[in-house]
């Protein structure tokens, strides 16, 4: 696509309560966090310099610049450490006046701010009224579809937070999602427009996630030899539903030739995680399979190729999911999936193909469709060379194409709606 360097040169990109500096599966850090850093560095591949404002909670530098055209700006907003995502709310006037005075400082000028999750949609949202700019907000999770299919035990979504996606999506001029499922969500419950909605989807890093890598060596540093491995991926919380992968390794105990190890890559996240982590703990020792699901703890990013390469079949457990990367980075991999039938899981997997969509939450079900694959070499080699194939369609270049028009066009137009229809 044509280039218009004249109109947009420079987004400012507000991830407030997540770095996307920090390695996703720990803490807040997840998907959200590889999307933000996956797209500026494919927007700046296309000549767009971004900037990513974040709240500072460490002692790390203020200006980190993580790729030509790139920088992580970490913003004093409250005490410099971590905090749970709620006790940040009150913190947001100062890390809008940070930002200004950062920009004012530097004099530079945005021609666009792109916000993401609700938190950072309120800062956004002041910043581009100051700027007098265009404002495109990602939700990545909604709080009415997760109070909807709400995990057992999980608490549910303040009013605040209602609230604060109520008054973003209505000061958004578009928001952009990564499925039809969330254009819908949005539109049905929120009331949202549709000609304010606009579905790109997310991509993943073909250089790093491919097939093809060796599996002995991380199998020999695991203690791996011929056991049926599993692999999950992601942050530890109710929300990802890991008690049904925990127990349908029981119920896959005895009914297979060899053993089957699930190895859980990921730390525990938000308010109830440590709880939840504990509780799991618990679960695998009481259906003492606790010797074969594997707490790993978070994982460098770039550390998760080898450990695709390592597992027969990834499985994702989610009550809901926004996306799903780490789905998709297992397809980049060759790797089949067995998902729960959520949000973009059921975008990502091809039921049938590059793996199974289950619909019930019951072990017994899941289970069967992780030892039919299991248990079928050829079977399985078939559905990881169909999952590499469905993963080429996704590509971070191809979203930033996406989002470079769309962002070009808000420059030129008077209506939103006109990049949208």
């Amino acid at each position: 696509m044509s280039r218009r360097a004249d109109l947009v040169n420079r987004v400012a990109v507000v991830a407030y309560h997540s770095s996307p500096l920090a390695e996703p599966g720990s803490g807040d850090a997840g998907g959200m966090s590889i999307f933000v850093r996956g797209l500026a560095e494919a927007l700046a591949r296309k000549g767009l310099r971004t900037d990513v404002f974040t709240r500072r909670n460490d002692d790390a530098t203020p200006v980190t610049t993580v790729a030509d055209g790139v920088r992580v700006i970490a913003i004093d907003a409250g005490p410099p450490e971590s905090l749970e995502k709620d006790a940040q709310l009150p913190y947001l006037g100062d890390f809008v006046a940070g930002v200004r005075a950062f920009a004012a400082s530097q004099r530079l000028r945005y021609d666009l701010v792109h916000s993401h999750y609700w938190q950072s949609g309120l800062a956004a949202k002041r910043l581009s009224t100051f700027w007098d700019v265009p404002l495109v907000h990602s939700n990545h999770t909604l709080a009415k579809v997760k109070n909807r299919f709400l995990a057992p035990g999980d608490r549910p979504e303040s009013d605040r937070r209602l609230q604060g996606e109520a008054e973003v999506i209505a000061a958004s001029d578009v928001l952009a999602v990564s499925t039809d499922d969330e254009l819908q969500q949005l539109a049905c419950l929120y009331g949202a427009p549709h000609d304010r909605l606009k579905t790109v989807y997310p991509g993943v890093d073909h250089a790093l996630f491919m097939s093809g890598l060796a599996p002995q060596p991380t199998r020999a540093r695991l203690g791996l030899t011929d056991e049926a491995t599993l692999l999950y991926v992601g942050r530890i919380q109710p929300l990802k539903g890991l008690e049904l992968a925990i127990r349908s390794v029981d119920e896959l105990s005895g009914a297979m030739e060899r053993d089957v190890v699930l190895l859980v890559v990921g730390g525990a996240s938000g308010p109830a995680g440590d709880a939840e982590l504990e509780r799991l703990r618990l679960l695998a020792s009481s259906l003492s399979v606790d010797d074969r699901v594997r707490f790993l703890g978070p994982q460098p990013h770039s550390s998760l190729p080898d450990l695709y390469a390592a597992s027969d079949v990834v499985v994702a457990c989610s009550h809901t999911e926004s996306f799903g990367l780490a789905a998709l980075e297992a397809h980049a991999c060759g790797r089949p999936v067995v998902a729960t039938a959520v949000g973009g899981l059921s975008h990502i997997v091809a039921d049938g193909v590059t793996g199974y969509l289950v619909h019930e939450r019951d072990p017994s079900v899941f289970a069967g469709h992780l030892k039919t694959l299991l248990s079928d070499d050829e079977l399985r080699q078939r559905f990881g060379a169909a999952a590499l194939a469905r993963s080429n369609a996704f590509g971070w270049d191809r979203s930033a194409d996406e989002f470079l028009e769309l962002y070009e066009c808000l420059a030129a137009v008077e209506h939103p709606e006109f990049c949208t229809c």
